[in-house]
């Protein structure tokens, strides 16, 4: 292919396999790790869900801008979404929750591999970055998903039983 959607196909599906050996290779311990201290403490392993559910929910972005939509509506509340969405699968195995990163993974970049290379520079809104093109969104997905692995990474080497 040689274009951008080829990059950023190569992008997520590397940066997905990244993910799954960095959450993979966890003790229970590292897993209950605090990351974040919010209203709703951030574990490493709620940061798993967050990556899934955050993902997920682009799926729907995307598709709305391919169909020509504006995007995230003005008044969503993304922190309300980043309270309440990740805890909705506490109950999941680390092995369930890969699987589902995994499968949402597959779903983004099955998306991509669907689109057109114009289909990239359309214009919609999204949640964080506001007004933006399509490729910025989706490009995001493995940024976003790097910019929180390195803060566990950093939560874990302040932590009694260090980096996996």
């Amino acid at each position: 292919m040689g274009d951008r959607r080829e990059d950023i196909m190569e992008r997520l599906r590397r940066a997905g396999e990244e993910t799954v050996a960095f959450f993979g290779g966890m003790t229970a311990s590292q897993l209950e790790t605090p990351v974040y201290d919010e209203t709703v403490s951030w574990t490493v392993r709620r940061l798993l869900a967050h990556l899934v559910t955050i993902e997920m929910s682009m799926h729907w972005l995307f598709r709305n801008i391919l169909e020509g939509g504006p995007g995230a509506p003005e008044d969503f509340d993304i922190d309300r979404f980043n309270r309440t969405q990740p805890q909705k699968l506490d109950g999941l195995s680390l092995a369930e929750a890969i699987r589902r990163f995994q499968a949402v993974r597959a779903e983004t970049v099955a998306m991509v591999e669907g689109m057109s290379e114009g289909d990239l520079n359309r214009r919609g809104r999204h949640p964080f970055h506001g007004p933006g093109t399509l490729e910025r969104f989706i490009r995001w997905a493995y940024e976003h998903a790097d910019l929180h692995e390195e803060d566990a990474r950093g939560a874990l080497s302040r932590a009694p039983s260090g980096p996996p």
